[in-house]
């Protein structure tokens, strides 16, 4: 199956993804929907995706104007695919992709002290790992002061208004999915 990039430098460009039980690729319609709001958030500085899959969210990033992408996965069913994606797109020299659970990619970024203006954050739905990692994030303290935690989970899942120093300031709903948005 295949998605298109929706817009900026590489928008139209293909992108490969898969399907599984637990493999969901952001639809095209919620990611247009995650970047018009987020618009004014994309020039240059750092962006993460964690549980990336096959990377359709920090490409769009990339795609859009932010400067590099890290990218965390750990499922040994799309990592090839993931990297594949990247090297079609030729954002090679603009992309790191860490094979590990996020818990343990958080940490090696929190040892490198990276700051981060946009962190995706898309779980395998119902895993309850939405509020642990939006945790963990606060605790690595990896997200610049303006920057934002855009969280796509199942509507449900209950989601806190605020997890340590991160608090949810909107909220909206696509169907059964919905995309929460963290700030300091």
């Amino acid at each position: 199956m295949l998605v298109r990039v929706i817009g900026g430098k590489l928008k139209g460009r293909k992108i490969k993804t898969c399907r599984g039980k637990f493999l969901r690729p952001t639809s095209e319609k919620i990611r247009e929907a995650i970047f018009n709001i987020i618009s004014p958030f994309l020039t240059d500085g750092l962006v993460l995706d964690l549980f990336a899959g096959t990377g359709s969210l920090g490409i769009e990033a990339l795609s859009r104007g932010m400067e590099r992408a890290i990218f965390i996965e750990n499922d040994p069913r799309v990592i090839s695919v993931l990297k594949k994606n990247i090297i079609n797109c030729r954002l090679e020299n603009q992309a790191e992709v860490i094979v590990l659970p996020v818990t343990k990619g958080l940490k090696i970024l929190q040892s490198r002290k990276q700051k981060f203006k946009l962190i995706f954050l898309d779980p395998p739905y119902l895993s309850n790992l939405v509020g642990k990692t939006i945790l963990e994030i606060g605790e690595a303290n990896i997200l610049e002061e303006d920057g934002l935690v855009i969280v796509e989970h199942s509507s449900k899942e209950d989601i806190k208004s605020s997890y340590g120093n991160l608090i949810k300031f909107d909220q909206r709903q696509y169907a059964h999915t919905l995309v929460s948005f963290f700030h300091h």
